[in-house]
């Protein structure tokens, strides 16, 4: 601007004085609240991963710090990169707005970076000795916990492998064997002990343990199953033991057209096995798709490898033919509520009908085995009493997590069990107090996100086989991100909660009461008018306004 532009301005009048004697503060009636808040796709994590933080990581590159921050809540991301239900998904707020990060594709990205980078952590022994019952996902999480704490850990199964259900149940094309297998390796090489093809009750009695062990955590699992009680049931194979055989390498489907009776995880992944071994399943469910306790996507994929569904519909009685099996099957229709909150399947009475199939699978739930614990720590009807939240039992040192005391439930459910058991069991073998659950932090909800700052974006595209090369296979068919295309992902995040020093609420401070000496930005009480442009701006929900409690001398 030239110096006549200048001269055309008007007036104005300046102060070269301090005006840092003009405290404000007394005019305020709000306050701005400077914390971080739980995100909600971390509030749904069973395990309380850092997403926003993780996220943050990504954007910049920083696998090393991405993995740091993702291991102090999860041991096994390679394993729940891929078989976790991704609840924190649901929960994202970017879901309300345009579509959900993909969050457990970046949690495998990471994991498999961890798998290859992975280095041997040796910790100081302290002296104390813990027997684990079960190499399943709870197991195998306390074993990484107490190991890091210094305790020597020695883990039993009754099979010739670690990994539970990791192994046994899940297909490889879901969770290949090798990722799992280099879990164990690491808990290997940092000083746990594996004994395997040993059965407790049989070989060695819990009792025996708790006298040679400071602790013991017996976390065995649900691998019971659950049996329909109708004639002709012994025509029935077992959803796991159909699973269980086709992981060891049994590759001949029991028939070209199968029943499978049941709508949870195991009975998806018996269907969508049948049909990468040739066959043509179809699933029969006595509720409708709305009432399927199973993981939502794997039900699509099901889907879309041409498994079909017959709703409402249960076996009441099955016939061995010539060659065939003959099921007697009754129509439902929804009744009441049960106590499961789901309507209560009602047969309809005359609606029988016959169906033809080659083989049939039984896949309706499945129950833990608990004839091996001592008597005071079952219920009259031979469950498993223990604290919900440490897994401690009546009998002193003896504790349970996972499926064992839950039933079936997710991989990461019980991940998230065994480091609950091992955190209490480590404060047990210590001689300390047990922890108690802590409150959790408020959410962020979408509404204190300010969207101006965060044009909308479409979600990665994941890739995956095509259908018809993963119908035919038992290679892994959800492929990985790579980095490229991680770090753009991750960079849609919103980081509800999470500040990352942005500045706004600096630059946007009309009183310039706002400091960013910290890892928070910290407010000047003294000259905050409680004007509310800090929280206006802020991008992430850090701040918010409270009304502002009386003061002594404060204006009325």
């Amino acid at each position: 601007m030239g110096s006549d532009s200048m001269q055309d301005l008007p007036d104005a009048p300046l102060s070269w004085g301090d005006t840092r004697w003009n405290k404000t503060g007394n005019w305020r009636h709000m306050r701005p609240e400077v914390r971080e808040r739980a995100a909600p796709c971390a509030k749904a994590c069973p395990l309380g991963n850092p997403i926003p933080k993780v996220m943050t990581a990504v954007s910049r590159g920083d696998l090393e710090e991405a993995a740091r921050l993702l291991l102090e809540r999860n041991p096994f991301p390679a394993i729940t990169g891929r078989v976790c239900p991704h609840p924190c998904e649901v929960g994202c707020n970017r879901r309300r707005y345009d579509e959900p990060l993909a969050i457990r594709s970046i949690e495998r990205l990471v994991g498999d970076w961890i798998q290859e980078h992975r280095t041997v952590y040796f910790p100081s022994e302290t002296g104390k000795r813990v027997a684990i019952v079960g190499s399943g996902p709870a197991g195998l999480a306390a074993a990484s916990y107490l190991r890091r704490q210094g305790h020597r850990v020695v883990v039993y199964d009754r099979n010739d492998r670690v990994g539970g259900m990791l192994v046994d149940a899940i297909p490889s094309y879901r969770l290949p064997r090798s990722v799992v297998e280099r879990e164990a390796r690491a808990l290997e090489q940092m000083g746990v002990v594996f004994q395997l093809g040993v059965t407790i009750g049989r070989d060695v009695s819990v009792e025996q343990l708790l006298s040679s062990y400071d602790a013991v955590l017996v976390a065995t699992g649900a691998h019971g199953e659950r049996r329909m009680g109708i004639p002709g049931e012994e025509h029935f194979l077992g959803g796991l033991e159909f699973l269980r055989a086709v992981r060891r390498g049994e590759r001949k489907p029991p028939g070209r057209r199968v029943a499978v009776v049941g709508g949870g995880n195991v009975a998806i992944d018996v269907a969508r096995t049948l049909v990468r071994l040739g066959a043509s399943p179809v699933i029969l469910y006595r509720r409708t798709r709305k009432e399927m306790p199973a993981i939502e996507e794997e039900v699509e994929r099901a889907e879309a490898d041409g498994v079909e569904f017959q709703f409402l519909t249960l076996p009441t009685s099955a016939v061995k033919l010539d060659g065939y099996l003959r099921l007697v099957v009754v129509r439902m229709q929804l009744g009441e509520r049960d106590r499961t909150g789901r309507p209560r399947p009602v047969p309809i009475p005359g609606s029988e009908f016959e169906l033809e199939c080659d083989a049939a699978i039984r896949a309706i739930g499945e129950v833990a085995e608990t004839e091996f614990l001592p008597r005071e720590v079952l219920d009259d009807q031979g469950w498993v009493v223990a604290d919900k939240f440490t897994g401690a039992t009546k009998r002193a040192g003896l504790f349970v997590a996972g499926d064992l005391v839950t039933g079936p439930a997710t991989v990461v459910e019980a991940i998230a069990a065994g480091l609950r058991a091992g955190r209490a069991i480590d404060r047990f073998v210590r001689g300390e107090a047990l922890p108690v659950q802590e409150k959790p932090l408020p959410t962020v909800p979408l509404k204190e996100i300010n969207l101006d700052y965060f044009p909308r974006a479409s979600r990665v595209s994941i890739p995956e086989l095509p259908l018809a090369a993963r119908c035919k296979t038992f290679d892994e068919e959800i492929l990985g991100l790579d980095l490229n295309s991680a770090r753009g992902e991750a960079a849609r995040c919103f980081s509800c909660g999470s500040c990352n020093l942005c500045a706004n609420c600096w630059i946007f401070c009309p009183d310039a009461a706002i400091h960013l000496d910290g890892d928070l930005p910290w407010v000047n009480l003294e000259y905050c008018k409680g004007c509310g442009v800090c929280a206006t701006e802020c991008p992430r929900g850090v701040i918010t306004m409270k009304e502002e409690l009386a003061r002594e001398g404060a204006v009325a």
